[in-house]
């Protein structure tokens, strides 16, 4: 099943052209690589990507994950969406809602969704948030901020939770830099982790 989704973002990615954001991120802990794509199709379809690659310093394991969502928008920012979260421990399909709405300096995409994992054969709730303010500071920078959150719920507990932040500066060629700290949350204790570390992006 990996490998047909995998074919799937392949197919799509080379039949339309789309917003592409690619980030590389060193922290204090791990090393990572984040892509986000991005695609409007016409009759209201949208296709939705991100994918990371870390490195563990400590133990060298590279850890894989993507989420790819399938939209179909029936208002101007509001729908309905078809996803599925892979990563190498799970692979876990949802079916949810759609909220995107993007303007000069703020992009918001939102998907909330009842998930199943096909590891533990449960049910739950979840959501993946991408949001991006991107204000004008000169007429050669705009201040870059990012905030990505995703959320997994057993109808019983907490499963897990992570959040992405980068601050910095875009130039007018897109280009991002500055800092950042990935968090992450796990189990009924939230058992937290933090990864500070500097950053460097780039929107085509």
């Amino acid at each position: 099943m990996k490998k047909n989704v995998c074919l799937f973002i392949v197919l799509i990615s080379s039949y339309a052209q789309s917003q592409i954001s690619i980030q590389a991120y060193g922290g204090n802990k791990e090393a990572e690589v984040l892509g986000i794509y991005d695609k409007d199709f016409k009759n209201r379809w949208n296709y939705f990507a991100s994918g990371t690659v870390s490195y563990d310093y400590e133990t060298r394991k590279v850890s894989p994950a993507v989420y790819q969502s399938l939209n179909y928008y029936v208002g101007s920012n509001w729908g309905a969406s078809a996803g599925v979260y892979i990563s190498d421990e799970d692979v876990m399909p949802s079916l949810g809602l759609a909220f995107v709405k993007e303007t000069r300096t703020l992009g918001i995409n939102l998907f909330p969704a009842v998930t199943y994992s096909l590891d533990t054969g449960k049910a739950g709730l979840g959501l993946y948030t991408l949001l991006e303010y991107t204000p004008k500071l000169n007429e050669k920078l705009n201040f870059y901020s990012m905030l990505m959150v995703e959320s997994d719920f057993s109808f019983q507990e907490h499963q897990a939770s992570s959040q992405i932040i980068r601050l910095g500066l875009e130039n007018s060629k897109k280009m991002q830099f500055g800092i950042g700290s990935n968090i992450s949350q796990t189990g009924s204790t939230f058992e937290t982790d933090i990864n500070f570390g500097l950053f460097i992006g780039k929107k085509f």
